[in-house]
């Protein structure tokens, strides 16, 4: 090749290097004329290039070189996409697979960084731990701190730059633009130093504001300001009414900020004498550590007040055993990690099958290629140059199906959501930075699984034997048991994810199975509370819900109503230590759920009447106290006895009327057991009072039960709603049902199963079209040897069951892995499972006559096609 004549002044020495550079450039892919081009742009100053230093003639090459490399890239890409163009129903299957493996995994994680990863939206988060006190309570788990405890643990600890008690419920407010049923924080004086937030407007509470007899501040949320106030900007020194107290607006904390237990307002908490009783369990407490100190140090030094403060108290008077001292964050999201990291899990399963899968079918696919690929290695493609262009292919399918695992991940984010229980954080997920990022690793993950290993495999071939017809030998033996081993990984991943799947299900199942005690169907519930500071004392409360159960039960549409201060799985219970036989001097015996009821409680739930009688209207005020128990009640505290008769006295505030002196209630009745807390706890024994005698703590809310007359639903609602109305209208009503109730209280259950069920089914189906698909391409190699087979007079059955054999084999022999791996991982199971072992034979039965249906099924379609072949046509081919 000659070089374009250059200027005369140009000599024969920088003639010769430009002519150099430019057959370097050529080398290096460039035209004659733009590698020219580029010479003289390199050398075109004759003295500045006589002149240049050796270092700058490197840093030119060096540019030379990436823009070179750059450009080899680009070529890489363009033929990646030209090879997928060409085959576009395999680039459909392939994204689409890549897809829905990378999707799931980017949905879930979005979930896992909103709930769990992300920061909590305070200043310095690490440093702010929930502090609990480990007791010898109901349970005998750490819990609530009584207040003179607390106020120890402030004073003595130095571990601590700040600590603050807080308790939070729900209570009627007005003075907004209507009467609505918030969520009050009472926080005491430090809360606002453990959590420094920036008030959106006014400020946040001071010392000043928080001590008995002050008159009281308030803060609200700034999500209560817009919806209930207005958004009114004057906002700051509006009054509104708390727990029947006027009281006034000093701030407005960040919509972001709803500690405790999405708080709506923030009350000081001394502005009410607090219990000096060293049992009464009625706060939590957190604290900022102070800089320097650990989490470990800071437990250690609790605990040791923790159990300082009970040297010399007998047992009824301190009950606590030390303190239990936890990060924020982890106690907030401690009910949300292990379905979060199951479902994690499960989709990392669903991405490995699709790899597998996609494995296999690149290697499949790359055999149709092997003549293409021998072409280039003769013409001076080096094994690395090969390498590089298959696994480019890979990274292109790759980013392709991460692009619309993002769209997917969109679109499915907002199901997942509401599919969600009330999962904490829940409004912080979606797709941030954390989630791209994560996507763009997994594509490149995604990529090396199965694109490295296939695109090595083909290199390594004898690429130069490609030219000959034919896949015979060594290779096309070693690419079989390579891609039976990926056949048999997907199936035992898919067996993985369906056994998780069913013994899910299995689970649930037996959960809907419980008997709860109650029948639930056709109750409606209703949730109140009656406008604080209007009712002048606890007989002002019995006689409002007398009337209002006695009207409501008159009307036609109402077949029966009854109110209690707790339900089932509706904000129910406390727990209370009671007393027994008119002996107050022994230690408190028999925890229980108690609550309040009115007559008719125990008909609307059904739940039986073992022994004795119910509550009845003469039940009141003035009237000798009564009590029924539950059998497993009875059973604690009178085993082999007769209850009806004995005496007991426990309860909380519905214990004690005046003067702290124990009231004596007499068991009337026996009741079956139920379950308050959840289906799938044990049952906990529970004692029961008169409403009407015991009103004390409806005053907090109660819960009315309604079974409507048939078809009466509306009616029925309308009835109580015009009720509430009339008599209180101040009071907003939460109308739900009870199986409402019931289905919430196993939606967390129902979340993690839906799920896993979606991505069990999404896993069997890619795991049967790799078999279909590795069969398929088997029968299309050995198309010549099944026509000669024919030929010769085999009969069609025997060439099938050939090909049945080896497909099921290799299924069988992955299914054997999967059992193993199954019952090695199912103990990770087994915290969500009820009812059901981990190694349950009938779920791994089942998973298996599945698989081994779907495998046969999709394995027998291509076989039955070999056996087809026409002879004749086989024999001509090449």
């Amino acid at each position: 090749m000659g070089a374009p004549p250059v200027e005369e002044d140009v000599g024969e020495e920088l003639q010769s290097h430009l002519e150099m550079a430019t057959e370097d450039l050529v080398a290096r892919g460039w035209t004659p004329e733009a590698a020219w081009e580029e010479a003289l742009r390199r050398f075109g100053d004759v003295e500045a290039a006589r002149a240049a230093t050796e270092s700058e003639v490197r840093s030119r090459d060096r540019a030379l070189t990436r823009a070179y490399r750059w450009e080899a890239v680009m070529q890489d890409v363009k033929y990646a996409l030209r090879s997928l163009a060409r085959s576009p129903g395999f680039a459909v299957v392939a994204i689409l697979t890549l897809a829905l493996g990378v999707g799931a995994n980017s949905a879930i994680f979005s979930v896992l960084n909103g709930v769990l990863l992300r920061p909590l939206p305070y200043p310095e988060p690490d440093a702010i731990l929930w502090l609990d006190e480990a007791h010898d309570g109901p349970n005998g788990r750490p819990g609530p701190v009584p207040w003179t405890n607390f106020l120890d643990w402030r004073e003595q600890s130095r571990s601590f730059e700040a600590m603050a008690a807080f308790r939070a419920s729900g209570t009627t407010v007005l003075g907004g633009d209507q009467p609505v049923r918030a969520t009050v924080a009472a926080v005491s004086r430090d809360f606002w130093r453990v959590f420094p937030v920036q008030p959106v407007l006014g400020r946040l509470t001071v010392p000043d504001d928080h001590g008995p007899g002050r008159g009281p501040a308030i803060l609200v949320s700034e999500t209560f300001w817009e919806n209930e106030l207005g958004a009114d900007p004057d906002v700051l020194g509006r009054t509104l009414e708390v727990y029947g107290v006027p009281a006034t607006i000093v701030g407005v904390v960040p919509g972001a900020f709803d500690f405790p237990f999405g708080a709506d307002l923030w009350s000081p908490l001394e502005y009410n004498e607090q219990s000096t009783s060293r049992t009464a369990h009625n706060h939590r407490v957190a604290g900022r550590l102070r800089p320097g100190v650990d989490v470990a140090t800071a437990d250690a030094e609790l605990d040791r007040i923790a159990l300082s403060l009970g040297e010399g108290l007998p047992d009824a008077d301190y009950d606590a055993e030390g303190a239990v001292v936890t990060p924020l964050q982890s106690r907030l999201t401690a009910s949300a990690r292990t379905p979060i990291f199951l479902l994690m899990g499960a989709a990392a399963l669903v991405l490995l099958v699709a790899c597998s899968n996609l494995a296999s079918t690149l290697l499949a696919r790359g055999s149709t290629r092997r003549r293409e690929l021998a072409v280039r290695s003769a013409l001076g493609a080096s094994r690395g140059r090969v390498v590089r262009q298959l696994f480019t292919e890979s990274l292109v399918l790759a980013s392709i199906g991460s692009v619309v695992g993002l769209a997917i991940a969109w679109i499915g984010l907002p199901v997942l959501v509401g599919l969600a229980p009330d999962l904490p954080r829940v409004d912080e997920v979606g797709l941030s930075l954390p989630v791209l990022l994560f996507t763009g690793g997994v594509a490149v993950v995604t990529a090396l699984l199965f694109g490295l290993f296939p695109a090595l495999r083909l290199a390594d071939e004898d690429l130069a034997s490609g030219i000959r017809a034919g896949d015979r030998g060594n290779a096309a033996e070693s690419r079989s048991l390579v891609w039976r081993g990926l056949v048999g990984a997907e199936m035992a991943l898919a067996l993985l994810l369906l056994v998780g799947g069913g013994l899910l299900l299995r689970s649930f199942t037996r959960v809907l199975a419980v008997e709860p005690g109650f029948r639930e169907e056709g109750v409606v519930t209703l949730q109140f509370q009656l406008t604080p500071g209007r009712y002048q004392d606890l007989d002002a409360y019995a006689r409002f819900y007398e009337e209002f159960v006695g009207s409501a039960g008159a009307d036609p549409s109402v077949e029966q109503i009854a109110l209690a201060t707790g339900a089932p799985l509706i904000n129910c219970c406390p727990v209370g230590w009671i007393q027994k036989d008119y002996v107050v001097e022994q230690p408190w015996v028999g925890p229980g759920l108690y609550m309040a009821v009115t007559p008719d409680y125990f008909s609307v739930l059904d739940i039986p009447l073992v022994a004795g009688r119910d509550f009845t209207d003469q039940d009141r005020a003035g009237s000798p106290h009564v009590a029924i128990v539950s059998e497993a009640f009875a059973e604690i505290l009178w085993p082999d006895e007769n209850p009806l008769g004995k005496v007991i006295s426990g309860g909380g505030m519905d214990s004690y009327w005046s003067n702290d002196e124990p009231v004596w209630a007499e068991v009337v009745g026996v009741v079956a057991d139920a379950r308050y807390r959840s289906l799938v706890d044990e049952v906990q024994p529970a004692y029961y009072f008169p409403l009407y005698q015991r009103p004390a703590r409806s005053r907090f809310g109660a819960t009315g039960l309604v079974r409507p007359a048939d078809g009466a639903d509306a009616a029925a609602v309308r009835v109580v709603r015009n009720l509430m109305a009339q008599r209180d209208p101040d009071v907003p009503l939460e109308i739900s049902s009870m199986q409402a109730t019931v289905s919430e209280s196993v939606s967390d259950r129902r979340f993690v199963l839906v799920i896993l069920a979606v991505f069990s089914v999404v896993a069997l189906l890619l795991a049967a079209v790799g078999i279909y698909g590795v069969v398929s391409y088997h029968v299309a190699r050995r198309t010549r040897e099944m026509g000669i087979r024919l030929a010769l007079g085999a009969p069609p059955s025997r060439v099938r069951k050939s090909v049945m054999r080896g497909a099921m084999i290799t299924v069988a022999t992955g299914l054997m892995v999967g059992v193993g791996a199954a019952l090695v991982a199912g103990r990770w199971l087994e915290s969500v499972l009820f009812g059901v072992r981990a190694n349950d034979p009938v779920t791994l039965g089942v998973v298996l006559l599945t698989l081994m249906s779907t495998a046969f099924l999709a394995a027998f379609i291509p076989a039955r096609r070999s056996t087809r072949i026409d002879p004749m046509i086989t024999m001509r081919a090449e």
